[in-house]
């Protein structure tokens, strides 16, 4: 992780940026911070190799997949395709197909 973006991270933040295999759910109130720490966690797995098709990252509006996908972009540059950014009602859809 880049130093910058590691130094506006909290002890918690940082522990769920970091954190091992699995899944990692994060759950915290308004303007806690939890859209930057979902976005350096994915940023981390890309970085570290994890193929970005390979992860699936969910939220509940297509405002907020979005603004993931910008922030996400921003850093990383585009990716080929769509990153697995999306709320819940665009992975159902594509689950359906």
């Amino acid at each position: 992780m880049p130093e910058a973006a590691s130094a506006v991270l909290d002890e918690a933040q940082r522990q769920a940026v970091d954190h091992g295999e699995g899944p990692c759910l994060v759950l915290a109130g308004p303007g806690s911070g939890k859209t930057r720490v979902i976005v350096e966690r994915f940023l981390r797995l890309v970085r570290e190799g994890a193929p970005a098709d390979r992860l699936l990252v969910l939220t509940y509006t297509r405002k907020a997949a979005a603004e993931m996908r910008d922030r996400v972009e921003r850093v990383h540059g585009p990716f080929e395709g769509d990153p697995p950014l999306l709320n819940y009602h665009s992975f159902a859809q594509r689950v359906l197909r």
